[in-house]
């Protein structure tokens, strides 16, 4: 026996309500309505004597999402910064003019490496030595001056024995040779002068190192004091560098660092943080960490560019959030939490952590369930079936 399907006892019970409707739109329309109530009609006679299914509702969707779930434990951590920086001298020495004078001779160009004791530049030596001469010239004079004043000292002492002569006299040939005796070491002090004045013109390394400036040419006069020649010292090497406010409170003067050069392939530099700057770049608001290099650092010349990973301060039992854990909601930086299956909204607290974790100050508790994945489309409240990391 047909049956009349549940939606078509709906539809007919709409036309029989809504029929006075129906007509108010023409009598064709109505003539087809009527005739639609007459076969529908005649369906519910044939069927009469059987009870109409119950009409069949939408049931509820019973999907509850999946997440990955990673519980938070203390831990110990060592912060780990990467900067850049530039390698540059331990020591930078600055060859200036002793004397005034005009330069006859330069013997090293720009990025010479020199050694100690090297020749770098000559002024013209002509004067100096017309001086040194006529003060080795007086250092004679003073010299046989002293002499004849010691024998007329020692002939008045022979004739004051045999009381021939006064105290007075005896008295004059000694002041006599005292004035000779400073005049003499007057003599010597300004031949050593002009000795040296003599010496300076030529100059030489202090050091062993590399030229970085070389001030002067052959011909030009120099004053004393001017620049002449700065070195870069390569005794010891060191590794300016600058590190973010987030990370500066990370590291500390004396901590270990690892240091590759592009230049160098394939080598690690040992170094120790050697200076943390307290004042930040007024540009850059990054602060200036030095650091020194040790072991063989020869490979190695000042200007060349420089990585460095900074070992920082051990952090004992903290807590470390995975920072593909938070989500956006409202421009708030937020994470889900399980508890008892619901997801519960947190605001942690963060600071900088170190490999895509961040370290949690506030908001987050050890044994804490925190979602991982499967946390962008969920909500405060959320019914959530964990599931297990693997």
């Amino acid at each position: 026996m047909p049956q009349l399907p549940s939606k078509g006892i709906r539809c007919v019970m709409f036309l029989l309500r809504n029929r006075s409707r129906c007509t108010s739109f023409g009598a064709e329309f109505s003539t087809v309505v009527l005739r639609t109530l007459g076969v529908v009609g005649v369906l519910l006679l044939v069927a009469c004597g059987e009870a109409p299914e119950p009409p069949i509702e939408d049931e509820p969707s019973s999907h509850v999402p999946a997440v990955i779930v990673q519980e938070l434990v203390p831990q110990s951590w060592q912060a780990t910064v990467s900067t850049f920086g530039v390698v540059e001298a331990l020591e930078e020495v600055n060859v200036a003019a002793e004397l005034s004078g005009t330069v006859t001779a330069v013997h090293v160009n720009e990025g010479d490496r020199v050694d100690a004791g090297d020749l770098l530049l000559e002024l013209d030596p002509q004067k100096r030595q017309f001086a040194a001469e006529q003060a080795r010239q007086q250092v004679q004079h003073a010299q046989a001056a002293l002499k004849e004043a010691q024998l007329k000292l020692q002939r008045r002492r022979n004739l004051a024995e045999r009381e021939t002569i006064s105290k007075e006299v005896l008295d004059s040939a000694q002041l006599a040779v005292d004035l000779a005796s400073a005049a003499y070491q007057q003599a010597l002090s300004s031949a050593q002068l002009a000795e040296r004045e003599l010496s300076d013109t030529r100059i030489f390394s202090p050091t062993e190192g590399f030229v970085d400036i070389r001030a002067v040419e052959v011909g030009e006069p120099v004053q004393v004091g001017a620049s002449l020649v700065t070195l870069q010292a390569v005794q010891g090497l060191r590794v300016q560098t600058w590190v973010s406010e987030a990370d500066i409170a990370r590291v500390r003067a004396g901590d270990p660092a690892q240091v590759t050069v592009s230049g160098v392939a394939d080598r690690v530099f040992a170094a120790t943080i050697e200076w943390v700057g307290v004042n930040a770049d007024p540009a850059t608001g990054n602060f200036p960490v030095k650091l020194i290099l040790s072991g063989d650092t020869d490979a190695l010349r000042p200007g060349m560019t420089a990585s460095a990973e900074l070992q920082g301060i051990k952090v004992p039992d903290s807590l470390l959030l995975p920072e593909a854990a938070l989500v956006d909601r409202n421009r708030r930086r937020v994470v889900f939490v399980v508890e008892n299956g619901v997801a519960q909204l947190r605001e942690p607290l963060l600071a900088a952590g170190f490999s895509n974790r961040l370290q949690i100050l506030a908001g987050l508790e050890a044994g804490d369930k925190v979602v991982v994945s499967g946390q962008s489309l969920l909500l405060d409240g959320d019914a959530v079936t964990v599931r297990s990391a693997d």
